[in-house]
This record gives C-alpha cells, structure tokens and sequence, in this order.
C-alpha cells in the first residue's frame, strides 16, 4: 500500500451558521485609522484595514469552532481546549480590473483565512494554493500525472469562509472583468502557554 508521508498542507471551506450577519458586518465595517500595511509590495489590490475588535471574534467564533473540532477528529494528538487564539489582524481586499495577488503566505502568524464577499463569475480573479514543493518534482514524475497540479483553485461563494495554516502559500489570478470581487481576509496567532479561558 503505497502511503503518503509527511502532509502539512491543509484547507477547510466553511458556509457560517451567522453567514448573513456575517457578510453585512464585513460589507459595512468601517476603515480603521492605520492604514499602513509591510507587505503590499507583491500584491496589486486595493486594501482597507479593519479594526481588531471583539465584534469580529464573535462573528468568527462559530466557525473556528467547527474548524477545530474538525482537526481533533482528524489529529488525535490536538488538543484544542489548551490553545489560545487571538485576532492578530484583519483587512478588506477590494479587487478591479487588473488586480492580483502574487504567491505568498502570511508568518509569521499562525492561522489564516478568507471570507468570500461575492459570488466568482468568469473572468474574475481565483484564489489558489501554490505547492511550493512542485518544483522538486522531476519533469518525468510530472508527466506521469501521479501527483496534483501545483496549484489548487478555489471557488469564491458569498459567505464562505476559507482557513488554511498561515504558512501556505497561496495567491489570486488577475482579476479580468469590471465585475466587483470583494474579499475579507485575517490572521489569528495561537498561543498554547496560557489557560484557554483567557483566549479568544
């Protein structure tokens, strides 16, 4: 039996019990004051930070719950009653004609994700995750189809929430229509040296 060894990449895709307050309350959030992002370099989108504030660790809470009850079903050794999540940082991605966002991750934090504000129509931009191992492969091995392409497409859906590990690389495709592509995204740093309690 031939097995897999050594996976660490891994994604859920989540419609939100809340998924109509949800979206409304990232459509009308306001801007925060600090708009300076370090990383926008590779990225050609429009971007709008948001505030860090208790009314989003709510508006996430029943979804992070599925996530991690999920990961104790499918990792025994997760524990996740001893670990502390806490909202690092969350920001609106606005994206026109021509907009993209070129392969990169999101350390040093530790979880990531994406709300999907609109539906995906053709032509619009896609998220995808990039194996950043794919160019290890030899040619030969590729030819043989026994392994997946070196990216994975996701399709956006009002309301879906993405979660993915923050160190997975990932990126959007030029955004080729007028058609109005709106993304919330956000990082969550863990912490497994204080009560649960306290956390998020």
């Amino acid at each position: 039996m031939i097995k897999s060894i050594f996976p660490h990449n891994f994604y859920t895709e989540i419609i939100p019990e809340n998924k109509e307050e949800l979206v409304y309350e990232l459509e009308n959030a306001l801007p925060d004051e600090n708009q300076h992002f370090q990383w926008e370099e590779g990225c050609k989108v429009e971007l709008e930070r948001l505030s860090v504030d208790q009314k989003y660790i709510n508006l996430f809470k029943p979804t992070l719950d599925i996530f991690f009850e999920d990961l104790g079903e499918t990792h025994r050794n997760f524990d996740p009653y001893r670990l502390g999540i806490y909202l690092s940082e969350i920001w609106r991605n606005n994206y026109k004609q021509g907009c993209f966002q070129e392969i990169h991750d999101h350390t040093p934090l530790h979880l990531s994700g994406v709300v999907f504000l609109t539906d995906e129509q053709e032509g619009d931009g896609r998220f995808f995750f990039y194996n950043r191992h794919s160019s290890e492969i030899p040619k030969e091995w590729r030819d043989l189809k026994v392994f997946p392409d070196d990216r994975l497409y996701i399709n956006a859906e009002r309301g879906k929430i993405l979660l993915f590990p923050s160190y997975a690389l990932h990126g959007v495709t030029i955004h080729k229509t007028d058609n109005p592509r709106v993304t919330v995204a956000f990082n969550i740093a863990f912490d497994t040296s204080i009560p649960p309690e306290d956390s998020m």
